[in-house]
């Protein structure tokens, strides 16, 4: 996750250069639409090992008889106790683009709302 943060800051400063950020302050749905894409970015790039896909595809097995809901919840609590590729590839395995993409909001929310929990983030 601190990987995440540092892309989040990097972009954020990016941000700030622009000359429509005069004031020197991004608004928090700018804030949280620059985190979408530090993520975003991360899914994307996330390459597991073999080893990693032989378990993500177990796990992934195991999620499939759990309501959807359930799946994003397990999902978001494995991106955070074992990270984000691991994460993603349990939900890439469980072949549900839709799901997919419910994961990738999912995570961005409870991700910014740790950000401002931990005062990095003013809550929108």
């Amino acid at each position: 996750m601190e990987e995440i943060y540092k892309n989040f800051e990097a972009k954020k400063a990016e941000a700030l250069q622009q000359p429509e950020n005069k004031e020197g302050e991004l608004s928090p749905e700018k804030q949280k639409e620059i985190l979408k894409e530090a993520i975003s970015e991360r899914i994307t790039t996330a390459q597991p090992v073999i080893s990693q896909q032989q378990v993500a595809a177990q796990t992934a097995q195991k999620l499939k008889d759990q309501p959807k809901d359930r799946q994003i919840q397990l999902l978001i609590e494995m991106a955070f106790e074992k990270g984000i590729v691991e994460a993603v590839e349990v939900a890439k395995n469980l072949d549900n683009p839709y799901l997919l993409d419910e994961f990738h909001d999912a995570l961005v929310d409870e991700f910014y709302k740790k950000l401002v929990e931990q005062g990095k983030l003013k809550a929108i």
